[in-house]
């Protein structure tokens, strides 16, 4: 693969996209069972705008953070001289304002403008203060999942999207202190708070089916696997972490049927697969 393309791919982190497309899949669904239209109405624009933004938040990101990479990270693509700052910049700025000209005009735009306007308040305040880079790193998350769902008033959608920004700035925490080799003190609390995650859904569906079971389990076996990396590879738990979005996605809608439980499953394993391509973080 060519240097540049790979670098691209990587700045990109087109690997985690499976984590975004499984949230949109899910919101999706949600929104579709809290209405009682019957059906999934799976509109490819979701997805391609969703990844739009996540490309475009992860460029921005990198192009913001270059002073700080070449002290910490010099080995990334824009400080060591393989990608130029302004085409990612650039890029960042097309992929970002693009979806929203191809939204339906009858669809919540205010949906996107509010995950755009997190996504920008993120890439430009992240390095700069932890009190607001954590909860607007969830938050991205959170409105990422709203706009799928084309709503932020089913309780549903605003329960998954909570668990999902919780589980986001837990694991998130531990990211930011990937250059440095303090041990994480916090772990014990980071790990029972994102293992209690799935038991969100007893909010609104207190019985647990069998493929509902399966796929909490499923959930924390990887859980605890990911948490045996957490100080001696960071890198590696936050990575596993990102696949893992896909774990916890399957604990909401394996409910209703076999068959979410394993298109949840193979988004994770492509997510895994797409990290040997390009780095998750």
């Amino acid at each position: 693969m060519p240097t540049k393309l790979k670098a691209l791919l990587a700045t990109g982190r087109i690997s985690n996209l499976p984590t975004v497309w499984c949230n949109c899949l899910v919101a999706l669904l949600l929104a579709m069972i809290s209405s009682d239209v019957g059906y999934v109405d799976i509109s490819i624009s979701v997805f391609i705008i969703a990844s739009c933004a996540y490309v475009g938040g992860c460029f921005l990101g990198d192009a913001l953070d270059l002073k700080f990479d070449k002290k910490h990270k010099p080995d990334r693509p824009i400080p060591s001289g393989i990608l130029n700052k302004n085409l990612v910049h650039w890029l960042a700025i097309s992929l970002l304002f693009i979806p929203y000209y191809f939204l339906d005009p009858s669809s919540n735009r205010y949906l996107y403008l509010t995950l755009f306007g997190v996504i920008v308040l993120y890439a430009l305040l992240h390095k700069k203060t932890l009190l607001l880079g954590l909860p607007l790193i969830g938050l991205c998350r959170f409105f990422l999942i709203t706009f799928a769902a084309g709503t932020i008033t089913e309780t549903p959608i605003i329960l998954y999207a909570s668990a999902v920004c919780i589980y986001t700035i837990a694991f998130a925490s531990v990211a930011r202190t990937e250059s440095s080799d303090s041990p994480i003190t916090w772990r014990k609390l980071l790990r029972y708070t994102m293992l209690a995650l799935p038991l969100t859904i007893l909010i609104t569906n207190p019985a647990f089916n069998t493929q509902t079971l399966v796929a909490i389990a499923i959930y924390a076996i990887w859980l605890i696997y990911a948490f045996s990396f957490i100080n001696s590879n960071k890198g590696n738990y936050v990575s596993k972490c990102l696949a893992g979005f896909c774990l916890l996605d399957a604990c909401f809608i394996a409910h209703y049927g076999w068959g979410w439980l394993l298109t949840c499953i193979i988004l994770f394993l492509l997510s895994l697969t797409l990290q040997k391509i390009a780095p998750a973080t």
